[in-house]
């Protein structure tokens, strides 16, 4: 049997595959794409598993060779508009179909630099002193409270609150200088 004339039934396995295996690696994007379309991380994972099954449903229509997150994404938006439409029913605040069309298309663009934006944080925060680090893990990784840390360096509440503002705005700049290192002046 030569290349051209390969069994059909090991293209429709190898299209299986290949679906599966983007399916898979699209996942995170999805989630935090949905999830910047709602607001709500926990509507985020039920709105992921519905496009799954509808991704699912429709694998057949997928063709190799495009974007599959891009066609992810599109069914994934038409989800977060059912969800909100049902939503919209209910007394609570949620996004209009303009704002989620909005947000829908300026996401994508920011899910595919996090990668670079976690390593330039990564790098960024090498850079902190000894002091400075141990505020930032204090406060943002293991989720301790200003009132102990103050507490246990000596320092009040307000310079640390004063002190993690300006962190904030140091690591901001020193990412951006490093996702846009011609631009640095």
């Amino acid at each position: 049997m030569t290349d051209d004339s390969q069994d059909p039934m090991d293209r429709k396995d190898d299209s299986l595959e290949e679906f599966v295996h983007e399916l898979t690696r699209c996942q995170g994007d999805l989630f935090y794409f949905i999830r910047a379309l709602c607001g709500d991380p926990h509507a985020a994972a039920d709105i992921r598993q519905a496009v799954n099954m509808v991704l699912w449903r429709k694998r057949e229509k997928f063709r190799s060779g495009t974007s599959f997150k891009n066609w992810a994404f599109r069914i994934a938006q038409l989800e977060v508009m059912t969800y909100l439409r049902r939503k919209k029913k209910e007394r609570t605040v949620n996004f209009d179909a303009d704002l989620v069309e909005c947000f829908a298309s300026e996401v994508p663009a920011v899910i595919d630099e996090l990668p670079e934006r976690r390593l330039a944080l990564v790098e960024c925060l090498k850079k902190l002193t000894p002091k400075d680090d141990e505020l930032i893990r204090h406060h943002y990784w293991s989720g301790g409270s200003l009132e102990t840390l103050a507490r246990a360096t000596e320092r009040s509440v307000g310079t640390l609150k004063a002190r993690l503002f300006q962190l904030r705005g140091n690591l901001r700049r020193c990412i951006r200088i490093h996702l846009s290192p011609g631009e640095a002046s």
